[in-house]
């Protein structure tokens, strides 16, 4: 047999014996960044959903009968206090005003020879020319003249009320509606008395409901500050886009009594509106400012949840993951508010949470590090 292949196992065998053996080598523990919670001052917001409404509108309407004339204004324009609207016919009123004047030139006239036939006689009575009666009689023709001028002047001043009422002008500055009437038509007792409405647009009021829960707390800090709620801090608006709109506004009622029916309580807030933004009946949210001391941050990130509620990562003195369930409070921008379950010198992991699980050692790449947090929220309590 050749000796070649007898040595071939031999060799393979001692190869075999001369390698090393297997061993498992544990994966490097998982590197996390870490920071503590920020404790500072915020404002938060309790958001109330909230319709807008004019604060002033006129139904222009037509106080005297006739046809309408003219219309000086295109429909939905922007008119000053004092501008002229509407004019109807004014001939019918011209000519009763002239016919008053008539009538008080008569009344005055009568006036005067009562006064002179009064004079008169009261100097033959002296002598005996006239009797008493004669003088008494002269008296009541004076006082009747008298009387005849104060109607007559009545009259002259109705006339001339009624020919006001042909020319309708602006009462306020604001957006008039389209005119409801043509021009031609007959206005007044007798036809259409409606003619526009007139809305004044800036300020502008927002109407919301404030429920029992939420108003509670309102009613005792106003009763520990001595405070109404008109001096509560100036609120904001959300319209319905989702953007801010750019003026603040001022709580300046709140209803005495609250709806039984609903459980909440009537409020109004009046904002400026130069630009026009805000039209009667949209729907906005009114953001209530609720100033929060020393509240505790974390970013919003590094919140967890499961069947068990939220909870966060946090890494113990020896670097061993424990899980903590928290309880949350507002959103402030890219962070929220925690209420409970953690201490200011917690370590959180907000990043690498992906990598692991309560029980495993993980290293930390930033240990302690502590981002500025935002001071305003973006969200309701």
């Amino acid at each position: 047999m050749n000796r070649t292949l007898l040595l071939l196992p031999l060799t393979a065998l001692v190869l075999t014996s001369c390698q090393e053996k297997n061993t498992f080598a544990p994966p490097p523990p998982p590197q996390v960044t870490v920071q503590m919670p920020v404790i500072q001052d915020v404002t938060l917001y309790e958001t109330f959903p909230g319709r807008v409404d004019n604060k002033d509108s006129v139904e222009l309407t037509a106080r005297v009968q006739g046809f309408l004339e003219k219309i000086h204004f295109e429909d939905g324009a922007m008119v000053k206090k004092g501008d002229l609207l509407f004019s109807i016919e004014k001939e019918n009123y011209e000519a009763a005003v002239n016919a008053a004047k008539a009538s008080v030139a008569q009344a005055e006239a009568g006036l005067s020879l009562a006064k002179a036939a009064l004079s008169r006689k009261q100097r033959a009575f002296e002598t005996q020319a006239v009797s008493e009666l004669d003088v008494l009689t002269a008296e009541a023709e004076v006082q009747q003249a008298e009387a005849a001028l104060q109607t007559a002047n009545a009259n002259l001043e109705q006339a001339e009320l009624n020919l006001s009422y042909t020319e309708i002008y602006a009462p306020m500055d604001g957006v008039i509606d389209r005119s409801t009437v043509s021009e031609g038509n007959l206005v007044g007792s007798m036809g259409s008395s409606d003619l526009a409405m007139l809305v004044r647009t800036d300020p502008m009021q927002v109407y919301f409901s404030m429920d029992e829960r939420r108003l509670l707390p309102k009613l005792r800090q106003i009763a520990d500050s001595k405070m109404t709620l008109e001096e509560m801090p100036d609120v904001s608006l959300a319209l319905a886009d989702g953007e801010l709109y750019e003026h603040t506004g001022r709580i300046d009622f709140a209803d005495n009594v609250v709806n039984a029916n609903t459980g909440t309580l009537d409020v109004r807030a009046e904002f400026p509106n130069p630009q026009s933004i805000l039209i009667g009946g949209m729907f906005a949210r009114v953001r209530l400012p609720i100033p929060v001391e020393q509240a505790m941050l974390i970013p919003e990130i590094s919140i967890q949840r499961d069947l068990s509620g939220p909870f966060v990562y946090i890494l113990d003195d020896t670097g061993t993951v424990q899980s903590a369930y928290v309880k949350l409070g507002s959103q402030v921008e890219e962070e929220r508010v925690i209420l409970e379950g953690l201490q200011k010198n917690d370590r959180v992991v907000v990043k690498g949470i992906q990598r692991v699980r309560p029980g495993v050692k993980a290293n930390t790449a930033a240990p302690g590090s502590q981002p500025g947090a935002a001071g305003q929220a973006a969200g309701g309590m």
